[in-house]
């Protein structure tokens, strides 16, 4: 059996008929599959203490050679020769100094360290020391559940806590992941208590209300008539070649491309691009969301970029069947040789899980543009501004440093530049609508 697994009912059954049958500890933790020194725990922890039903309840009484305990002993008196004061009727637990009502019997001090399947147990006095595995189940049961029945954390924890998350929560606007990341030691408890003291109102000051994630839910989208579609461009780039691709060439670079949108009516939008190894983010602002604008922001990274750079880390894109993305072979060729510089591969329809983390991602871009958002009102360098924020807040996933920390391990630094991208402290990120007011 491996170890860090709980004892189940029939492993507990098993312990106890091996008690009876084995000779020794070894023997046993060869049946069972235990380790010897966590089996002689297990039964000297769960063993069950059955006192004497006689007056004399001294665990040495069989060997106790002790007389005159009393300071008038009245066998003394009517006879000469002693008598041991473990026969005395009037008792000398209270005044035996030696005095334990642990059996000092040799089956107790070594294997099985209980009186299971002792011959003479029917006969023997002495208190006995039991292993059943009924009622041993019952308190295993018992014990793995008690540390969870009730929080061992005081109001002063309670208080200490309010004045650590109240400023990070209610005025940085971050999250409860993004705080624990950096601050898990000062907190002292792990992310999933603290939700569920927040849950229980234990925290002076934050309720549910003030976390910055909730769960929303887009509106049906009906599509419009003569829109334009990749369908004739689908062939050898679905997602299923997109596999094939990776499993032919496993050190590619993957990055995830996606629109944000104010609202199906027109206007602004956002195009996002995200680097699957580090999570860094890149946006552009595009005036209205056609394969115009989206090929005028390729066009941006080539010049800044120069096709080299563009060629290694734009190499294998996934992206939606969105209509901005309807033509990739104007992006995917260098319309002035006829190179073909990258690779575009597109998600089975209704299924942007497969690019699950440029989707996550919108969330922590979400709490700066909440929907519905008006991209009219803001400009590129407002939008750097807001990824800066984004890409400096730390991440469990990756173990808890930022997106732009562990982008500098494995993307070029031009590729930073593109929209200004510099390190802000995790507790200075600020991940509100504020941001670009």
């Amino acid at each position: 059996m491996s170890k860090f697994q709980h004892l189940q009912q029939e492993n507990i059954e098993q312990i106890g008929s091996g008690i009876n049958t084995c000779d020794n500890a070894s023997e046993l933790s060869k049946e069972t599959g235990f380790d010897v020194s966590g089996l002689i725990k297990h039964i000297k922890k769960f063993r069950i203490f059955k006192e004497s039903s006689i007056s004399n309840k001294c665990g040495n009484r069989l060997n106790c050679e002790k007389t005159n305990l009393c300071e008038t002993c009245y066998y003394k008196k009517i006879d000469e020769t002693q008598k041991l004061c473990c026969h005395c009727k009037k008792g000398c637990n209270a005044s035996c100094v030696d005095f334990t009502v642990f059996p000092n019997c040799k089956r107790i001090k070594k294997f099985p360290y209980v009186c299971n399947g002792c011959e003479r147990i029917v006969y023997c006095k002495l208190s006995h020391l039991t292993y059943d595995p009924t009622l041993v189940w019952k308190k295993v049961v018992s014990e793995r559940s008690k540390s969870r029945r009730h929080t061992q954390a005081t109001n002063d924890d309670f208080i200490r806590l309010s004045i650590l998350l109240k400023p990070l929560i209610l005025e940085k606007k971050q999250s409860l992941h993004q705080i624990m990341c950096k601050h898990s030691e000062e907190i002292g408890y792990s992310y999933v208590t603290i939700l569920k003291f927040i849950d229980l109102k234990l925290i002076p000051e934050i309720t549910n209300s003030d976390l910055v994630k909730r769960v929303k839910y887009p509106k049906k989208y009906k599509k419009r008539k003569n829109e334009q579609t990749n369908a004739q461009f689908l062939k050898g780039r679905t997602y299923d070649d997109f596999i094939s691709y990776i499993s032919e060439n496993p050190n590619t670079d993957v990055v995830e491309m996606d629109t944000v949108l104010s609202s199906r009516d027109g206007g602004k939008c956002l195009l996002t691009f995200l680097f699957r190894k580090s999570n860094f983010m890149l946006a552009f602002l595009l005036n209205n969301k056609t394969t115009d604008e989206v090929k005028k922001v390729f066009e941006f990274i080539k010049r800044t970029l120069g096709l080299e750079l563009f060629k290694r880390y734009f190499h294998c894109i996934l992206t939606d069947n969105g209509t901005e993305f309807a033509n990739p072979l104007e992006l995917e060729f260098d319309m002035l040789n006829g190179e073909k510089l990258i690779n575009i591969f597109y998600c089975d329809p209704g299924k942007s899980g497969q690019k699950g983390k440029i989707e996550k991602n919108h969330v922590e871009l979400r709490k700066i543009f909440p929907k519905p958002y008006n991209f009219n009102l803001i400009n590129q360098t407002q939008l750097n501004l807001a990824l800066r924020h984004v890409n400096s807040e730390p991440r469990f996933i990756l173990n808890r440093n930022s997106p732009g920390e562990v982008a500098k391990a494995f993307l070029d630094k031009k590729i930073l530049t593109l929209n200004e991208y510099s390190f802000i402290e995790p507790d200075n990120v600020f991940l509100s609508p504020k941001l670009v007011k």
